[in-house]
C-alpha cells in the first residue's frame, strides 16, 4: 500500500467513527459516508478499468480489523481465537461471516485472497464485506475508546501499522 493509497484507508477509518456511517434506517449503504467514499474509489476504479483503489481499500481495511481485534481481545483477556469465535456466533448473515473468514485468514496470509474471490463472484457482495470491514473497525475504535484509548490514538497506531505494513510490502515489489 503505497502512501497515495495509505490516506484513503485512514480517510475511510476516520469516517467510519461517524455516527451517520452507522445509521440503519438508509435506503443504500452506499448513501452512509463510508459508503459514499467506497463508491467514490469503485468509481474511479470502473474509469480506470482497474480495481486498484477498491484492493487497496480491501487490504488495509483487513489489516485494520485484524489489528483491532487483536487489541480488543488482548483487553477482553481473550486470545485472537477465542475473540474470533464469539464475533463469528455474534452474527449469523452471510457477510458477517465473511467478514471474520477475512478476519482469520489475514492471520495466514489469506484475507487478501478471500476477498478476491468475492470480489469475482458477486461485486454487490465485495462492497458490502468492505462496508461491514469498514463499521467493524469504528466499532472497535469506539469501544477502545469507551475503556480508556482516546480515537485519536488508535487511528495513529492504526496509520503506524499501515505504515509499517508499506515499508516491508516495497522491498519485495522492486525485487
Amino acid at each position: 500500500m503505497s502512501e497515495l493509497t495509505h490516506a484513503p484507508v485512514m480517510e475511510l477509518l476516520r469516517a467510519s467513527l461517524d455516527p451517520a456511517s452507522h445509521r440503519e434506517d438508509v435506503v443504500s449503504k452506499l448513501d452512509l459516508p463510508t459508503g459514499r467514499l467506497i463508491a467514490a474509489a469503485a468509481h474511479a476504479d470502473a474509469d480506470d478499468n482497474g480495481a486498484d483503489r477498491l484492493a487497496n481499500l480491501a487490504g488495509g481495511l483487513a489489516l485494520a480489523a485484524l489489528g483491532l481485534s487483536a487489541e480488543v481481545a488482548s483487553r477482553g483477556e481473550k486470545t485472537l481465537e477465542e475473540f474470533l469465535d464469539g464475533l463469528e456466533q455474534a452474527g449469523d448473515d452471510e457477510v458477517h461471516k465473511l467478514m471474520v473468514a477475512t478476519i482469520r485468514g489475514m492471520l495466514h496470509d489469506q484475507g487478501v485472497e478471500v476477498m478476491g474471490r468475492t470480489l469475482a463472484q458477486d461485486q454487490a457482495r465485495f462492497l458490502d464485506l468492505l462496508l461491514a470491514l469498514t463499521s467493524y473497525c469504528g466499532t472497535s475504535i469506539l469501544a477502545l475508546q469507551a475503556i480508556g484509548t482516546p480515537a485519536e490514538t488508535t487511528l495513529a497506531d492504526l496509520e503506524d501499522a499501515l505504515r509499517d505494513e508499506d515499508d516491508e510490502a516495497e522491498p519485495a515489489a522492486t525485487s
